[in-house]
Formats: C-alpha cells, structure tokens, sequence
C-alpha cells in the first residue's frame, strides 16, 4: 500500500509541472524504478504465506553458518582449491606408500639405493600428472593445480627422506636434490613423448631415464612399457569423482605384468 501511494503522489506531480518533469527525467525515472524494486520486495516478503509457518531460528542459521566455514577452511567443500591440495597429498600417497618398491628392485636388478626410490616414484608421479592434466590444462584450471600440488608433495617427501640420509652433510643433500630436480623436468619431457608415440620411443624414454642406460634385457625393457601402457590405461578409466574427490588409484601389481 505504500509503495501505491508513492506512486500516485509520484504521478500527480509530474501532471501538475511537465517542464520540471523534462528537467529531471532522470531522477524521476531512477525513482520510478526504487518503487518497482520495492514493490518486487513487497510480494516477497511472506505475506502470502501462512501466519504459523515455521521459521529457522537464529541459532540453526548461526550453526549452519559456522559448520560451512569450517568444512571449507578445512577442504571438505567440494572443487576447492584446498579440497584439491588434499586430493593431491592422497594421490601422492598412493604411490609412496602403495607401490612395492621391493618388487621393482629385485626384478630389474636395481640397487636398494635412495635413488632407484627416486626412479620408481618419479614413474609414478608422472602418470599422475598425466591424468591430472586431462582435468584441465590451461591456468587456473583444477588439472593444472592438482599437478602443480602433487609434484609439491613429492619434493615435500623427497626433502624428508634425503635429510634423514644426509643429516651430516645438508649442502651435499641440497645438491643432490637439485640434480634430482633438473632430471626430473628432463624426465616428464621423455615420457611424455614415449606415451604419444609408439613402443619403440616409450621403450627409449624408460632405457634411459629408468634403466639409466644400464640394461641389456630387451624383454625386461618390454615388460616396464607393458607395465606403463596398463597403469595408463587404468589411470584413464577413472572418473573424475574416483580420481579428484574420493580418490581410489588401485595400482596394478609388477608381479601380474609379464611379456
């Protein structure tokens, strides 16, 4: 009603002085549309509804308020960046603590050295990264985050393990792991380029990063591009619910690769 009378005291204005009218049109229409936005709100308000009709208490809004802001500072709020910093430590985790390093070093005759550790996780990671990717490539995007965060906690975990070896010579561990650092880059490029193209490059890529040029075994070179191709194929098979929000990698065992 007293958005009405506004209007009506509004409309009889502009009848009595049509100049002043022309003058300020721009105000009389900007007022024009504060009493349709107010009369919008009127029909809003609940005045329709029923008199006894329940309403949230204050206190369950103050609650459910508070629950959102932690569940969100926490990472639990779904395609958040802090829900995909944890998906990203849960996909690193599956390789570090899933992946039997063991198997790999007795099968391909690698030494039990904190490098072949290197060897094998870095296989790994890098079929994460790949699948990340296919989430989104481009900046800002929640493939090229989660990539960026998996490759974080790699080092994180690399950093740990290497000062526990080296606790008596910190400048020569921090060495060591910038090396690890540029043949790692060198690495993604390698296998990368095997993954696209055909066996014969994969093969090539794995001799000389994985092998490091020290394996004569053709049929061992073949088995670990079977073993890779699988892990792919497996990789790509998940959904984007299985990979980013409850993320459930199920490696497959070296044991059941045979050529």
């Amino acid at each position: 009603m007293l958005c009405t009378r506004s209007a009506a005291r509004l409309a009889c204005g502009i009848a009595r002085n049509s100049w002043v009218a022309q003058q300020n049109f721009k105000q009389t229409a900007a007022l024009s549309v504060v009493f349709e936005q107010s009369c919008r709100l009127c029909s809003n308000t609940g005045v329709v509804d029923a008199p006894n009709k329940a309403k949230p208490s204050p206190a369950a809004t103050k609650e459910g308020g508070i629950l959102k802001r932690v569940l969100t500072k926490v990472g639990f709020t779904p395609n958040t960046k802090a829900r995909l910093k944890v998906t990203s430590h849960m996909l690193y985790e599956s390789v570090a603590d899933k992946i039997n390093y063991v198997t790999f070093f007795n099968d391909f005759k690698l030494p039990n050295t904190f490098n072949s550790w290197f060897l094998v996780t870095e296989l790994h990671v890098w079929l994460l990264l790949m699948r990340a990717m296919a989430e989104g490539s481009e900046t800002g995007e929640d493939g090229r985050f989660l990539r960026n965060c998996i490759v974080e906690a790699m080092w994180g975990d690399v950093n740990t393990r290497a000062k526990k070896l080296g606790a008596n010579n910190p400048s020569r561990t921090r060495q060591q792991i910038e090396t690890l650092s540029e043949q790692f880059q060198a690495a993604l490029i390698a296998y990368d380029e095997g993954i696209m193209s055909d066996d014969r490059v994969l093969a090539g890529a794995l001799w000389r990063r994985f092998f490091e040029m020290n394996c004569d075994d053709y049929a061992q070179i073949e088995r670990m591009v079977k073993y890779v191709r699988q892990q792919a194929v497996m990789l790509d098979s998940l959904s984007r619910d299985q990979f980013i929000t409850k993320p459930k990698v199920a490696w497959l065992d070296l044991d059941k690769c045979k050529v």
